[in-house]
């Protein structure tokens, strides 16, 4: 019997008169012959293009290739390494030092308030008090609810001389640091102290204090602070000297408190001790400004030595040329060794940058006519005159009589009651 298979069985396929892969060839090679006939005449306009592209690709696979071999990054410093250097200069009283590390240390440590504080305090030592209120407001930056915080913008913002924003931070000090916190709320009463201090509010200035060594009986600051208010408002040098020594002993790494002892053992005149704190600060800050001052003066008032009063001031004055005080006091140096020339320039120097203290004011006025000239000293002569007639000092005022008359000046700045007006002048 036969079977019929089916066509989808079947082994063999009919043969198709046209070949598709044929076809397919004949109508390609002409599109491909012809676009290469016209690129190649074109190819002015399409090589930029292309040589884009494959630089493109050159530079993404660099990229790549130096991504895959770039070294690992080098590891930064631990910060913990700088902190305990800062934090060793600063017990053995390096403030220069300390304050050059803390400056780097604290852009990597920005929540430490410790740090920041130091920072501040040492700048304020170091006399830099721009930059002191400056860091002061990174300190509370890095914890605006510390109470240290605010109490170191307080003795920054007083030292600047903006006693009535001192007062608020640090009452904002007080307020947090509460009850729990007596040693923060002592070092903020002592600094509100000072504020009320400079502001002329004496009675407040020592009625805080006080209550500052109740709150934290070992506070520095506060028995700092109370010395040096009982010296200039109530002039018991004895009980301020009791109270710098017991601050000194609690704090002897911080200048500006060997500084203060210094200066009462000066006006103890007990100079061979006032020397030796003096020397103590410079050995490990030889930059610090207050502590030159004082040497140079000590050298040029107490011991005589006026060379060794210009070595002292001269440092002074490099290690800050905006301070006013420095330059006075170089200039009664350079007065002192007949350097009238030196000695003009400085006073000029010192009146030029904001002084208008009438002593200020004599002794340029005082410099010019060592060199002959009474007419360069008219201005400083008779400015300072009217300075010292508001300020009531009939010391100065004589002095300045005395100087003025020597240059036939007194006549043109005597001050005298006006005229009552007569009938005929009204």
């Amino acid at each position: 019997m036969y079977l019929k298979t089916p066509k989808r069985y079947q082994r063999g396929q009919r043969r198709s008169i046209i070949s598709l892969r044929w076809l397919w060839l004949w109508l390609l090679t002409p599109a491909v012959v012809l676009g290469g006939i016209y690129l190649y005449n074109n190819r002015d306009a399409y090589i930029p293009h292309v040589e884009s592209i494959m630089s493109d690709v050159v530079d993404q696979a660099q990229d790549s290739m130096a991504t895959v071999t770039a070294p690992t990054p080098l590891p930064t410093e631990n910060p913990t390494t700088q902190l305990a250097a800062a934090d060793s200069a600063w017990i053995r009283g390096a403030i220069e030092e300390a304050v050059n590390i803390y400056e780097d240390v604290t852009q990597a440590v920005p929540n430490s308030v410790g740090a920041h504080y130091r920072l501040t305090l040492g700048l304020i030592m170091n006399g830099e008090l721009e930059a002191a209120l400056a860091a002061a407001e990174r300190t509370i930056t890095a914890d605006p609810y510390d109470p240290n915080a605010w109490a170191i913008r307080s003795m920054a913002l007083d030292w600047n001389g903006r006693y009535g924003e001192a007062v608020g931070s640090a009452q904002r000090a007080i307020e947090l640091a509460g009850q729990d916190n007596p040693e923060a709320a002592a070092r903020a009463q002592a600094f509100l102290a000072e504020a009320y201090y400079d502001l002329g509010q004496y009675d407040r200035a020592i009625s805080t204090v006080n209550r500052a060594i109740e709150t934290n009986p070992d506070s520095y600051e506060a028995l700092r602070n109370r010395a040096l208010i009982v010296q200039n408002t109530q002039f018991d040098f004895a009980a301020a000297m009791q109270d710098i020594e017991a601050a000194y002993a609690l704090a002897p790494n911080l200048p500006y408190i060997t500084i203060d002892l210094a200066a009462l053992e000066y006006r103890e005149t007990n100079t061979d001790e006032a020397i030796a704190l003096l020397t103590e600060v410079l050995d490990l800050n030889p930059r610090n400004v207050s502590a030159l001052q004082w040497m140079g003066s000590l050298y040029l008032n107490t011991i005589g030595d006026t060379n060794q009063a210009l070595d002292y001031l001269n440092r002074c004055v490099e290690a800050d040329p905006t301070s006013i005080i420095c330059h006075y006091a170089l200039g009664r140096a350079q007065v002192r060794g007949e350097l009238y020339s030196a000695a003009a320039d400085s006073f000029t120097k010192a009146i030029d940058l904001g002084s208008t203290n009438p002593y200020h004011y004599w002794w340029a006025g005082r410099a010019q006519v060592l060199l002959g000239s009474c007419p360069a000293a008219t201005n400083y002569l008779q400015t300072g005159y009217l300075i010292a007639q508001e300020n009531e000092d009939e010391a100065l005022i004589g002095d300045y009589e005395d100087q003025m008359r020597s240059c036939g000046l007194l006549s043109a700045v005597e001050v005298t009651e006006e005229p009552e007006a007569t009938e005929e002048a009204g």
